[in-house]
């Protein structure tokens, strides 16, 4: 089975490995021939060699795959879509971000060419499935983000003291980064040897980065936060070891896999309630939820984590079981049964 695989591969340019990286090393270990584009860091390079990709590689292909996200990229799966549409190919929008269903509202038009003519529409969460099914794409599944899970080797936390937080992000403002300093500071009014491990790059996002650095400061907490930067996953696995509960701040998600990476090493997680959230975490049962910028509910969700052994015990075991589902095993089975269907389907 030959497959085309479309979207940003730019981990090269030190930003985080993006689901076209781990899916096609997935897809690949089961016997698959894909192809990949693009790596070009400069958006407009990237779109030409993809365009270029296409025409190059497209004879013979049997599926192609398009990472689609709600910004600037979204023209590229238009383009490609139509291009698949033209020569006759079929075509598999993998659909990322909290706020793609915005862009289908802003570009409906667009949109309803784009995933109604796709031969199905992939969605790593119930959320977007149900955002895309009520607007009538009923052409939509669900396979979840997957981790591997040989990477994770999950500590049930039955105690935790004192809280040590840890936040795993690219520093972005959508992901709300200096509300983890202001929880922080929160915290300490209880716990006031608490402390903050922040891990992530400040590709693309060096202002953030800067702006988050600069409140830790103001806020008299340099000493409680630590910046790490960008670490490799096992680094940051083995950072995780010395923290006891993850917190997760951004305004507007799908389903991170950071999240889930957490709940796979038994942390127990605090989460802002936004898109797709609440379909990964279920509020009192495997994490704590608060409203999206509430501060003041995140640092009493933490202090409460801290103060109830028998809550913390179970929020751990509960992440660490429903984190299964997204093991790679499981989602590798769901892709190979998908991608078979769509060749044999004529």
């Amino acid at each position: 089975m030959k497959i085309l695989y479309f979207g940003n591969k730019l981990s090269k340019h030190g930003y985080s490995p993006t689901v076209l990286e781990s899916l096609s090393r997935l897809l690949q270990s089961n016997q698959m021939d894909v192809y990949t584009s693009s790596d070009k860091k400069n958006k407009l390079m990237r779109l030409l060699d993809m365009l270029v990709f296409f025409f190059k590689e497209r004879r013979g292909t049997d599926v192609i795959l398009i990472d689609t996200y709600s910004t600037l990229n979204f023209w590229y799966a238009v383009m490609i879509g139509r291009l698949s549409s033209l020569y006759g190919i079929k075509y598999i929008p993998i659909l990322h971000g909290g706020k793609l269903p915005n862009r289908l509202d802003r570009s409906a038009a667009i949109s309803r060419k784009l995933f109604m003519q796709s031969v199905v529409n992939v969605a790593p969460s119930g959320y977007l499935y149900d955002e895309f099914y009520k607007r009538g794409y009923h052409n939509t599944v669900v396979i979840p983000n997957f981790i591997d899970e040989d990477n994770y080797q999950p500590q049930q936390r039955a105690c935790i003291g004192v809280p040590k937080l840890l936040w795993v992000r690219s520093f972005s403002e959508v992901y709300n980064p200096q509300m983890a300093i202001k929880v922080l500071s929160e915290v300490r009014k209880t716990y006031p040897t608490a402390s903050l491990l922040m891990i992530g790059g400040s590709v693309g996002g060096e202002e953030c980065f800067s702006q988050t650095q600069q409140l830790a400061e103001s806020m008299g907490l340099s000493g409680a936060v630590e910046f790490t930067g960008k670490l490799t996953k096992n680094e940051w696995i083995a950072r995780s070891v010395g923290c006891n509960i993850f917190i997760n701040t951004t305004n507007a998600d799908n389903t991170p896999v950071s999240v889930i990476e957490a709940m796979a090493l038994g942390l127990p997680v605090v989460s802002t309630n936004v898109g797709g959230i609440p379909y990964v975490i279920a509020d009192g049962d495997n994490g704590l939820l608060v409203e999206a910028g509430s501060v003041e509910a995140m640092a009493k969700s933490i202090v409460r984590i801290a103060e109830d052994n028998a809550l913390c015990a179970g929020l751990s075991k509960a992440a660490i079981n429903a984190s299964r589902k997204y093991f790679s095993t499981a989602v590798k089975g769901s892709w190979t049964t998908l991608l078979q269907q769509m060749v044999e389907c004529k």
